[in-house]
This record gives C-alpha cells, sequence and structure tokens, in this order.
C-alpha cells in the first residue's frame, strides 16, 4: 500500500457534491479536491514542510499527475490552502466518517477532546482539562470502537467540550463520553439522533457524596477514545502543529491528520476487511 493508493481511494469527485464552499474572491485556481489531495498526500508521507513537499513533487512528477496535477502549484499557493480550507476540511471529515460507518457499522461514537499545547501561537488561549490548565487549542474529536475519527473540530483551548458535543455526534446506536458532557440537554440531543449517550458523572450536579460509578464499559471506551487522540497527535501529526501559527493553519493541520487516519482505515476495510490505522504502512 502506498500513500497514493490511500489518497485516490479516500478522494474522489462524487466529493466534492457533498461539500458547501466558502465563497472567495479572486481567479479560478485549483479546485477543492485537488487541495484536499495534496495535503492528505503531504501528511500520510509526513511532508509538513512545504518547500520539502513541493521539491518531493518535482522530483516524482507521476506522483503531481496521480494526484490530478496538470502544473505542480507554487509555495505560496500550497501556504494558502494550509489556511484557508478548514471549513471545507471539516465536512470532508465527516463525509468520510459516514461512509466509512456504512461500511464498517460500528456501534460507539466516543466523544473527547485533546489538548495542542502552543503557548507562542499568538491565537493560543487559557484552557483546562484532567492534567489542569495549558495554553493553545483544543481537537475535539469523536471515533468509534476500532479507533477510527468520526467527526472532528478544532477550537481555542477555552472552548468547552460540550459546546461541540452535538458537532461530534455520529450515527451510531451508543455513545460514550466524560463528564464534559454530562447534560440533560447533550443526552437529549444525541437520543433525538437514535444514540444512547453514556457519561461519566458529574459530581458538580448532585455533589461528590452522590456520585455515581462510572459503568466498567465507559472505561474501556475512554480508552479507546484516549489512544485515538495519542495516536493522531503522536504518530499522524508528530507534534509538529507548533510549526504553523494561527487558529485556520492549526485547524487545517489537525483535521488533515484525522482525515489521513480514516482514509488508513477505510482503505484496509475495504481491500482487507479491517479498519487497520497504522501509519507506518505508507510513510516513506
Amino acid at each position: 500500500m502506498e500513500a497514493i493508493d490511500v489518497v485516490i481511494h479516500c478522494l474522489h469527485k462524487k466529493i466534492t457534491d457533498e461539500i458547501v464552499m466558502t465563497i472567495r474572491r479572486g481567479p479560478k485556481g485549483f479546485g477543492i479536491l485537488l487541495k484536499l489531495k495534496l495535503l492528505l498526500y503531504a501528511t500520510l508521507t509526513e511532508i509538513f514542510s512545504t518547500r520539502e513537499l513541493i521539491k518531493h513533487l518535482q522530483k516524482r512528477p507521476q506522483i503531481a499527475q496521480q494526484l490530478g496535477f496538470l502544473v505542480i502549484p507554487t509555495r505560496r499557493t500550497v501556504d494558502r490552502w494550509k489556511r484557508s480550507i478548514a471549513y471545507e476540511l471539516q465536512q470532508v471529515v465527516r463525509i468520510i466518517g459516514n461512509r466509512y460507518l456504512r461500511l464498517n457499522g460500528s456501534e460507539w461514537t466516543i466523544l473527547d477532546s485533546t489538548p495542542l499545547v502552543d503557548e507562542q501561537d499568538p491565537d493560543a488561549t487559557v484552557g483546562y482539562n484532567s492534567q489542569g490548565q495549558f495554553i493553545g487549542f483544543k481537537l475535539h474529536m469523536s471515533c468509534d470502537e476500532y479507533e477510527v475519527p468520526l467527526r472532528a473540530i478544532v477550537t481555542e483551548a477555552h472552548v468547552h467540550d460540550s459546546q461541540k458535543a452535538e458537532q461530534l455526534f455520529a450515527s451510531t446506536s451508543k455513545g460514550g463520553a466524560d463528564a464534559a458532557y454530562d447534560s440533560k440537554e447533550i443526552k437529549k440531543k444525541a437520543k433525538e439522533r437514535g444514540m444512547k449517550l453514556i457519561t461519566t458523572h458529574n459530581p458538580r450536579r448532585l455533589g461528590k457524596a452522590q456520585k455515581k460509578k462510572t459503568p466498567k464499559i465507559l472505561k474501556l471506551m475512554r480508552v479507546i477514545i484516549e489512544q485515538c487522540n495519542g495516536f493522531v497527535k503522536s504518530k499522524v501529526m508528530k507534534h509538529a502543529w507548533t510549526l504553523l501559527k494561527g487558529l485556520n493553519a492549526k485547524t487545517v493541520f489537525a483535521l488533515t491528520a484525522v482525515l489521513a487516519v480514516q482514509g488508513l482505515a477505510l482503505y484496509n476495510l475495504v481491500h482487507f476487511g479491517y479498519p487497520s490505522i497504522r501509519i507506518q504502512e505508507v510513510r516513506i
């Protein structure tokens, strides 16, 4: 399996029919599908530098052709894409997540957020998680029981997990989350979508004395989402989000990493019958 195979299998022309595009002024250039393919290929092959990516394509014109490029874009153009397609990428993650679920029939949607720490970014804010205070951003994500991402959103660090819960819901029968999502409103919205959401009990609601015991199955699901978060950050992104500055750039980078994991799972599910997400299979 090559990275280019995963890209072509994951992204095709039909996907553009489902994307709501942002209106941009200026002359018509490269289409959204080409932008997505190139950024996904770069993430799969661990080429995080635009300069190195352009050099890579120039040395391998056959790859550029397979991606659909008649001419190789300039470095400035690619850098602009890395800041401008966050809105479209969030939709693509949802579309690919839905495609994967139709093929795999997963039972669980597990919700969580993980910090993208970067104290030097001017857009960074102060947030809190189970480890305490941090400065940076948050990757809000949901995955299934196979550690395959289904939805993803990037926000400033101060945004509470519960504010993005509904956007992380996928079409599964069961849902799991920690105490940050323990609210009647969130559970009601999940039920309206046909999902029974199980959460860790938030002691602030009834007091620590009446805190309910966490179900064993939920403890297992919590491990799965934490492993998924760790895989996306350490194995796919290689903690390289600090190389980029600004919320938009961070969002594009993180969502492309999530898309890379989805692409791997989808490719392996179709070709080998199991949604493997081993990134080392396509690294060069």
